[in-house]
């Protein structure tokens, strides 16, 4: 026992354990109370055992061991089939290492280089929260994720609590299980209540464990306890937990009733807030909104988010085409459409980081939709504006139209050539900080949807003509304000 109580080196903690069958806390076999979701099942548009792997892949994690029964096969053809793999996974059969045997984790424990992440295939969470646990996993304590109920649901494992000294960055002493609770003494001499499920912190099925105590179950093994609880109370004794709150990264477990629907709407709310600070009001306050609702169709119809792109754009040069007569009702009917382009226009996004599908091609087919978008649009309101209104008949409609079209052109070159500078790190040093901040806050602010709506306004007040006459201006202020931050690298120097 003495050796267990040493404090280990400092390790980079880059190797995950992935159970796909049985909750990190199943205590003997039998459970929590709460199914136990296939890894097969979809939530977000990807089974729960891709998110996990894909998840745990962007928070840093290179080595995921699988510990899997008899849907082996299909998982390995899950990532046979996907080109987007990087970590080197490693496939143990249940029926050679079974969780609820010591000797499983014992012998896990002899190969991991100082600690390593132990999560299961039912709860999702942000890779933001696995690079947390990896930071804090590297220090050699056990590290786990604590949360509260919410809406009469589990925010956390239902098996396991925590005692209210457990708050975030601090050192808990007590962990509380359904049958029993270990604490280091002193401790006060009252027993868990039937109901403090409900007001003590949850702690998730994602942890960090020190080598050390994860193969220390051999020695204090107890017949029929889940080996990973012995060594997190073993922790609790030594007072060698650091726990990590729910509130700024946040997990969600995906057992009991609606788990999976829960979950999914877990995982667009955390893409609004995600996005939040880049939307204009129109989008955080009303696409967004409705983005989620087409979100989860794209999703159940399995499109990619190249193919929403695409959609989004026809759907764009509908309402453009519907400009041109120049009639007020199809003007109006053009402009609802326009809006519902820019709704699409976030499904792309929130597909691609819910499926964890973003690409470079997939960004850069954005940005030419939506600048095909918006030349045809200005064309269509110049063309119903030349053919009828106030200046019909006029060449003032065409010649505003064709500025507008023009300063389009010149700002799409304007920015694809500050995303290129982006892109090298060896141009963007010679640049000062002020221009360097003048280029994210340019480039930030490309997905500003909020003209969609000034565009319906004018609609319907009649009045696109003048609309078309302040874009031509705007256009033009717009390209000359990039042109003037980017000065300095676009002249070639000598």
């Amino acid at each position: 026992m003495d050796g267990t109580l040493k404090q280990e080196a400092t390790h980079a903690v880059d190797t995950a354990i992935l159970l796909t069958s049985v909750g990190v806390f199943d205590h003997g076999g039998a459970g929590t109370g709460e199914a136990v979701p296939s890894p097969l099942t979809r939530v977000g548009g990807m089974t729960l055992f891709q998110r996990a792997v894909f998840t745990l892949q962007r928070g840093g994690i290179s080595q995921i061991w699988v510990l899997t029964g008899s849907e082996e096969q299909a998982l390995r053809r899950l990532l046979r089939e996907d080109s987007r793999i990087q970590a080197a996974v490693r496939w143990l059969p249940v029926r050679e290492f079974p969780p609820h045997d010591p000797q499983t984790w014992e012998t896990l424990a002899e190969e991991v280089n100082g600690a390593c992440m132990i999560v299961g295939c039912h709860t999702v969470y942000s890779p933001s929260l696995v690079q947390r646990l990896r930071n804090e996993g590297s220090q050699g304590k056990a590290v786990v994720v604590v949360g509260h109920s919410e809406e009469g649901h589990h925010w956390g494992n239902p098996g396991v609590v925590l005692r209210p000294e457990g708050l975030e960055g601090r050192t808990t002493s007590t962990v509380v299980f359904h049958d029993h609770s270990i604490s280091q003494p002193p401790q006060p001499k009252t027993k868990p209540q039937a109901n403090d499920r409900c007001r003590l912190p949850l702690v998730g099925d994602l942890m960090v464990l020190p080598a050390r105590l994860l193969g220390i179950s051999g020695v204090l093994h107890a017949h029929g306890t889940n080996p990973l609880r012995l060594a997190l109370e073993q922790a609790a004794v030594e007072g060698a937990i650091q726990t990590i709150g729910g509130a700024s990264h946040w997990f969600r477990d995906v057992r009991g009733p609606k788990g999976p629907q829960l979950a999914e709407r877990t995982l667009l709310k955390s893409l609004h807030t995600l996005k939040g600070g880049l939307d204009g009001l129109v989008d955080r306050y009303v696409n967004r909104k409705l983005s989620g609702l087409l979100t989860r169709g794209f999703l159940r119809l399995g499109w990619s988010p190249n193919t929403i792109t695409l959609v989004s754009m026809v759907v764009g040069l509908v309402a453009a085409a519907l400009f041109v007569p120049g009639s007020w009702e199809l003007a109006i009917l053009g402009a609802l459409i326009l809006q519902l382009s820019a709704i699409i226009d976030c499904c792309d996004g929130e597909v691609a980081r819910l499926t964890f599908s973003e690409s470079k091609f997939g960004q850069e087919l954005d940005i030419w939709a939506d600048n095909i978008v918006h030349i045809v649009l200005f064309a269509g309101i110049a063309c119903g504006a030349f053919l009828h209104g106030p200046w019909e008949h006029t060449h003032l409609p065409l010649l505003l139209g064709a500025s507008t079209v023009m300063a389009n052109v010149a700002s799409l070159l304007l920015v694809n050539h500050a995303r290129q500078l982006r892109a090298r790190p060896r141009a963007l040093r010679q640049l000062t900080e002020r221009e360097r901040a003048n280029i994210e806050f340019m480039l930030g602010h490309l997905v500003n949807r909020d003209f969609s709506v000034l565009v319906l306004l004018c609609a319907g007040l009649g009045i696109l003509h003048w609309f078309l006459a302040l874009a031509a201006v705007g256009s033009w202020v717009f390209v000359m304000s990039m042109a003037w931050m980017l000065r300095r690298s676009l002249i070639p120097r000598a």
